[in-house]
């Protein structure tokens, strides 16, 4: 199945359990397929708190430990919890991390829930990290979207840039990331 038919019920403007809305692309083709960075790497938790309509002050949480086989192969945990404004848990888990890429200053990853990993099974996640450099947080935006029955068949990671999202300052905490080429 095209990860597009999976973006369609957030594109939308259907907000998943950890997602806001975005604009839809004006065509309908798949966003750009980014390949893994064989050597890539993930590692750190940090949490920003939306203002998007409809999830303003909800505390987002991502944790992960991520990176790529020199087949191109991404491994790792994606642990996420979303909390609404009064502090109950609106869904957390865990995913598997499918893809890591960096290219510069920029990491991507993407990350499917598995069956038993959190009820929202198949959910994908894209993450977007920006180093923020001295003194500066790092940034992050996130492009989700589930409910299909079966797992994504495609393993590569999603560049958020087509989609003109929010971006957030990571705070508390921060991401480390390279590649045997970085």
């Amino acid at each position: 199945m095209k990860i597009r038919r999976l973006l369609v019920a957030m594109l939308a403007g259907v907000v998943t359990a950890v997602g806001a809305p975005v604009a839809a692309q004006a065509d309908d083709q798949d966003p750009p397929e980014v390949p893994a960075t064989p050597g890539a790497w993930i590692a750190g938790i940090g949490g920003f708190v939306y203002n998007e309509p409809g999830l303003v002050d909800h505390q987002i949480r991502f944790g992960v430990l991520g990176w790529v086989d020199r087949h191109g192969t991404g491994h790792g945990v994606f642990r996420f919890r979303h909390a609404r404004p009064d502090g109950s848990v609106a869904s957390e888990g865990q995913a598997e991390v499918t893809c890591v890429s960096v290219v510069g200053d920029t990491a991507l990853v993407t990350a499917v829930v598995p069956a038993g990993g959190s009820p929202m099974v198949n959910h994908v996640f894209a993450i977007k990290i920006i180093e923020g450099g001295p003194g500066r947080a790092d940034q992050i935006e996130t492009l989700q979207a589930g409910g299909d029955p079966n797992r994504p068949a495609k393993r590569y990671c999603i560049d958020t840039a087509p989609y003109n999202l929010s971006r957030y300052p990571v705070r508390p905490g921060g991401y480390a990331f390279g590649s045997a080429g970085r």
